[in-house]
């Protein structure tokens, strides 16, 4: 992981489909729509098929199936990982329920399994201001009751 990740190594697990991100580019989306276009992506990079009657899928996993380094050496590679840049992609946050967007970086990884067809995404979204945890009093204290008292 690059050095800027690891310095911020509090990120959030984006797992709400209605949560939004904001690239550079201007583009926006949800991280449902960013999930199934990475997906669609791999599928169609790979140039392979959920259905295991096509032909493609058994070409490729069986060509990938495993690679012999040596007589000793063999990799099971019936699934591909991919992972984005480890420096992370610039993007801005939005969580719905909060107070605005949060600037960060955005890393993605990807799994995707032969035999299945499975494409499965995890995307980490590391701010670029550590996270602040806030004590459930911290909205009291600043009441004006509390602030009267």
């Amino acid at each position: 992981m690059s050095e800027e990740l690891e310095a911020n190594k509090s990120y959030e697990m984006l797992e709400s489909d209605d949560d939004v991100l904001l690239f550079d580019t201007g583009n926006t989306f949800t991280v449902e729509k960013i999930k199934k276009l990475i997906a669609e992506k791999c599928n169609k990079t790979l140039h392979l098929y959920v259905d295991a009657k096509e032909q493609g899928t058994a070409l490729i996993s069986g060509a990938l199936g495993y690679l012999h380094i040596n007589t000793e050496i063999l990799i099971n590679g019936k699934d591909i990982n991919w992972s984005s840049a480890e420096t992370g992609i610039d993007c801005q946050f939005l969580k719905i329920g909060s107070k605005g967007w949060q600037k960060g970086k955005l890393k993605i990884d990807v799994n995707r399994v032969f035999h299945s067809g499975e494409v499965n995404i995890s995307l980490q979204f590391y701010p670029d201001e550590p996270l602040q945890v806030l004590s459930p009093l911290d909205e009291i204290r600043q009441s004006a009751e509390y602030k009267n008292l």
